[in-house]
Formats: structure tokens, sequence, C-alpha cells
């Protein structure tokens, strides 16, 4: 009986270090997860940060419960002193209705320094000077452009601290790969939020990214309904992007003719 009584114990000892050290595992594969989240998320923020000059078109979908709206846009980039982004309304659907957004049009566009905004719904032009705060005028078109202002040229401009959405994810993991526009990505799965000035969250919501495995650029991102969001509603917005590293671009790329209003 003694020794059928040790052998007892000693089963249920082994089976707790094999429940213990398989817990182990599996915390210690979560967190390398999570790292490899992240780091992921940060080579991309700094392969941005590097290039000397950037081309991308996109096109972006918010949806709600009975609405879709569609917007398309292009960003190109020279260091260090060319910009232009140009964000234009495609459609919005409200049930079966459909209807034309392309009235919806803004622009930011610089050459040497001397950034200038346009917005036609507005019937609006404004120009700021090197001096002046030119940050703020992406920023200030961040709602009207569903964050588009700020996602890509928060990575490009990276000392201007932008509130761009890859810089408001602090836990991510990666998920795996996925094929994005015939490129492989890497699936990361993250949380952001925004911070008030006295570091109160708000806009708490879940964040998927596809981020081109060969190039570390992004490709797709996923904004999935913030939380505390009222009961059965949703707000989904995908933005999908095709860059292009370090493309060879002249002046007129930054160029923009402000339209003559019709009669």
């Amino acid at each position: 009986m003694h020794n059928e009584s040790v052998a007892a114990v000693q089963r249920v000892t082994l089976r707790g270090i094999h429940l213990l050290a398989t817990l182990l595992m599996a915390t210690a594969t979560a967190a390398q997860a999570d790292d490899d989240g992240m780091n992921l998320l940060n080579q991309s923020i700094a392969r941005y940060a590097a290039i000397a000059s950037y081309a991308d078109t996109g096109t972006v979908v918010r949806e709600l419960p009975g609405i879709v709206e569609r917007w398309k846009f292009k960003t190109y980039f020279q260091r260090p002193l060319n910009f232009r982004f140009d964000f234009q309304g495609v459609s919005s659907r409200s049930g079966e209705l459909v209807t034309d957004s392309s009235h919806h049009h803004i622009v930011l566009w610089m050459i040497g320094g001397r950034l200038q905004t346009y917005n036609q719904h507005m019937r609006s032009h404004n120009v700021i000077p090197r001096t002046g705060n030119q940050p703020a005028e992406l920023l200030g078109a961040s709602v009207a452009t569903a964050g588009t202002s700020v996602l890509i040229p928060s990575l490009l401009y990276s000392k201007a601290n932008l509130p761009g959405t890859l810089q408001q994810i602090r836990e991510a993991v990666d998920t795996g790969y996925e094929t994005v526009g015939g490129h492989r990505c890497h699936k990361i799965v993250g949380t952001a939020a925004q911070y008030y000035p006295s570091g109160q969250m708000t806009n708490v919501r879940q964040v998927t990214a596809w981020v081109d495995a060969e190039t570390h650029m992004l490709r797709k991102v996923l904004e999935d309904t913030p939380e505390g969001s009222p009961a059965g509603t949703y707000s989904r917005l995908t933005v999908t992007i095709e860059p292009v590293m370090n493309p060879t671009l002249d002046e007129g790329s930054f160029r923009f003719t402000i339209p003559v209003p019709q009669q």
C-alpha cells in the first residue's frame, strides 16, 4: 500500500509539473507573439522615417448601420520639403440609395516648404508658411478624411508627433501571414487608443494592420468598433493602400491647381 501511495503521489506531481510547464510555455508563446507584433510595427514605422521619397494610392470604406461611405486618396512625398495628399469622395450609400460624393475633395500640397490647403466643400484655400503650424493642418483634416491625412504622413514626418493609428497601438500580436493585393503580409492584431492630456484613454478599438513582409510598408488597416459604442451599432473603417517606396518624383507630382468654381 505504501508503494502504491508513493506512486500515486508521483503521478499527481508529474501531472502538476507537466501542467505548469504547459502554462509557462503558453505564456511565453503569447508574450513572444506580443513582442513580434510590436517589433514588426516598429520596423514599419522606422522604414517610413528613413525613406527619401514615397507615393501611394488608396481606398477607404467606412461601414455604419445602413450606411457605406467610400473615398479614395493618393500621397506624394519627397524629402525634405515636398508633399501632396489628395483625398476625394467616391460614393455614399444609405439603404438602397447611392449618391456621388466626389464634391468632398480635400488637398494639402507643399513645394519647397510652403504648404497650401484646399477644401472644395468648404470653398476654402489657405497658405501656411514654413514658420506656421503645418502639422496642425494635417491633424485638422483628419476628421474629414477618415484619419488618412495623418495615417501615412505621421510615419513620413516622424518628428511632427502626429497621432496616426499605428502610433496609437500599444498592444499587438503577429497572427501569421495573409495576402493583400498579391503581396505576402504580416497580419498584426492590436489595441489602439487616443489619450487626453490627463492621460485618460478614449476611442479604444481593435486595429488590424497588414504589413508587407518584404518592404515593411503598410498595405491595409482595419479599425473596428470603439469600446463603449451603443449596443447594436458598429463602425468599421478599412483603408487599403498601394505603396511605392523611393519612387522618382518631379515637381509636377506636388502641384495642384484649384478648380475654377462653376457658375
